[in-house]
């Protein structure tokens, strides 16, 4: 008979003291004392019984067991990965729906959606969406200040990015895109039809400021329905009214990645065909959006199909089962992989019959076991299970992809069934399929999260767990030590600092409260007891310096002051490899040191340091959560050829 399981316990409590013994020379040389009688060898047969009896355990364990503790893990059967992505509409072709078209459409769930020149592999849309013939009027930020920036010739370029929220993107910033319709509005003639269509609008967010990779390829999926959360609001605007729109869907997480809002306008009574849609975060953003291009009527896409009502006849014998027509079973995590019901012949009556493990099932129970690995569907006997009923239609619902065969490289030209012609290419690579995960890589994965994910103890794990915080480009980040005259109170204060982009270098502070918070609150949940965490901003100490430096001769004086600034920002630079160490004080000699080594200096005439205030000081002094922060603009450099002496 083959073993469920593997022997694991091949390692008695004798053979455990004994390993323990042979490595204590090695371990701890100064340790002689091996009897029993000391306190070490104590602990060591309380180590050695508990581990005995883990490994009885283990070896005894059933495979259900298993996968409850695999649970705890957060490791969960899963099922062929789908690749997903986006399809924008082609500007650049003249004949695309975007330019022809002018009437809007509803692209149904089941569409068959696919590269223009090859069949397969296949997409679907990732929901039922609305696809509206018009254009985008004008995009713009109103600011919680007044000010209004446009932003619809930077979009339509697709560059630079631009903040939809401005810098600081808080509560009162708005987003604003007004939208034409070329028909008669915003629905279809038959306003039926568009009935749960959804409408999406396309996020594509630039490339994180850290090291953080970017995810272009992020999941545009709806789950089974449900809402999933957004921190974003919309409201469609028109003359008469305005309407809170549901997102139904933001795989974009807030404009911060790349992805999709999919709005449900069923709450819109009239079909406006000009309208605006605002977009506004009512806590304000953690950090924020940087966008390269939003754009409607996007189709966000998933690899593969769903398989309805695929046919079985029962022969009515005990442990009788079948096997899935179609391989690589798509399914989510928690998510049930198939559905199996059974067909009454004479009044079509369907019963849903459910998972369970058939050893633990009753002679009535309408349940069924299936293993995912193999796509075998298995009954019961009798006993174990009810037998379904000779001839009996048993119909199972399931999905499929082709897994990584699905993946395509970006600008890649698309169709859409409902739609003649090129539809629209997917600027960003489709991505994200894979082949279902087995017992080996489970396993891999177990042993990986047991040694890695652990409590925050140490200075480097929760500097480590900062930077690595996704789409909040935590950039530097450091712990204070514990001040030796304050008492001890289980505070561990951390410091943190954004990314920056190039105009932010000096006179701004991109570290506002929302993203210390945000940082805070997701580290928090892995301290350990009793322990409380205060995420803090540098202490920024602002300073100019103002001098007068002569050059060599033959050199030009404007290509020197370039190479002195330059110097300069490298020295005090807030971010990158060459950073600054926090709490370093600046001093007049350190500058006037790395001005003279810069090639083409004769020497500095005069010099001073100017603090935030313009008073002249010897040192610029920080704290130990502060770092110096260079104002150029504000600092006056007086590069000059040397003076001739007079006879």
């Amino acid at each position: 008979m083959k073993r469920l399981a593997p022997n694991l316990f091949d390692r008695r409590f004798s053979d455990l003291m004994e390993l323990g013994r042979a490595r204590l020379p090695g371990l701890a040389p100064g340790w002689t004392d091996y009897n029993a009688h000391d306190p070490g060898i104590t602990l060591m047969e309380l180590l050695a019984w508990v581990t005995e009896a883990q490994l009885y355990s283990l070896g005894r364990m059933r495979r259900d067991e298993r996968s409850a503790y695999a649970a705890l893990f957060g490791l969960v059967p899963r099922g062929t990965e789908a690749a997903r992505g986006l399809i924008w509409p082609d500007r650049l072709d003249p004949r695309a729906p975007a330019a022809t078209y002018s009437q809007s459409v509803v692209i149904a769930a089941d569409a068959v959606v696919s590269m223009l020149d090859v069949d397969t592999p296949t997409f679907r849309p990732a929901a039922k969406l609305l696809w509206v013939a018009g254009r985008v009027r004008r995009l713009a930020s109103r600011l919680a200040g007044g000010k209004v920036i446009d932003y619809t010739t930077i979009n339509e370029r697709g560059g630079p990015a631009f903040q939809p929220f401005g810098g600081t993107a808080g509560k009162n910033d708005v987003f604003e895109m007004e939208f034409e319709c070329r028909g008669d509005g915003i629905f279809p003639e038959k306003r039926a039809d568009a009935e749960a269509a959804l409408w999406a609008i396309g996020i594509r967010a630039d490339k994180p400021l850290a090291s953080e990779v970017a995810n272009p390829g992020a999941l545009f999926e709806v789950v089974g329905g449900t809402t999933r959360h957004s921190s974003l609001t919309a409201t469609l605007v028109t003359p008469d009214e305005r309407v809170p729109l549901g997102i139904v869907s933001d795989s974009s997480e807030g404009m911060l990645r790349s992805g999709a809002l999919l709005l449900d306008l069923s709450a819109v009574r009239k079909s406006p065909k000009v309208f605006i849609i605002e977009f506004r975060s009512d806590r304000g953003f953690e950090r924020p959006p940087r966008l390269l291009r939003i754009e409607p009527n996007v189709v966000p896409v998933v690899q593969g199909h769903a398989v309805a009502d695929e046919v079985h006849t029962s022969i009515g014998i005990p442990d009788w089962g079948f096997q899935l027509e179609l391989p690589g079973l798509r399914f989510a995590p928690f998510e049930s992989p198939v559905r199996i019901e059974l067909r009454d012949g004479y009044t079509n009556r369907r019963t849903e019959w459910k998972p369970a493990l058939l050893e633990r099932s009753g002679p009535q129970d309408e349940a069924y076991q299936f293993e995912a690995s193999t796509g075998r569907v298995t009954f019961g006997n009798g006993v174990n299970g009810r037998i379904p009923p000779r001839e009996a239609t048993m119909l199972a619902t399931y999905a499929v992809s082709d897994g990584e065969r699905g993946n395509v490289a970006p600008n890649r030209k698309w169709r859409v069934a409902g739609f003649t012609g090129s539809f629209g290419v997917n600027i960003d690579a489709v991505t994200g399929g894979a082949a279902p995960t087995g017992w080996i890589d489970e396993r891999r994965e177990a042993r990986r999260r047991a040694r890695e994910d652990h409590a925050l103890v140490s200075s480097d794990d929760i500097v480590s767990a900062a930077l690595e915080l996704p789409l909040l480009e935590v950039t530097r980040a450091w712990l204070l030590p514990p001040d030796d005259n304050a008492p001890r109170t289980g505070t561990t204060t951390l410091v943190a600092m954004r990314a920056r982009t190039s105009g932010e270098e000096a006179g701004k502070t991109p570290e506002s409260a929302r993203w210390l918070e945000a940082i805070r609150r997701r580290l928090a949940v892995k301290m350990p007891m009793a322990t409380r965490l205060v995420v803090m901003a540098p202490r920024y100490v602002d300073f100019s310096i103002d001098c007068t430096i002569e050059v060599s001769a033959g050199r030009d004086p404007a290509a020197v002051k370039i190479d002195i600034e330059r110097e300069l920002k490298s020295r005090l630079a807030l971010t990158g490899a060459g950073a600054r160490h926090p709490g370093v004080s600046v001093s007049w000699r350190d500058v006037t040191a790395w001005i003279r080594v810069v090639d083409g200096v004769r020497r500095v005439v005069a010099l001073r340091l100017l603090n935030e205030s313009g008073v002249g000081v010897e040192e610029i002094r920080v704290s130990r959560s502060g770092l110096p922060r260079f104002d150029i603009a504000a600092s006056t450099l007086n590069v000059r050829r040397a003076v001739r002496a007079t006879p």
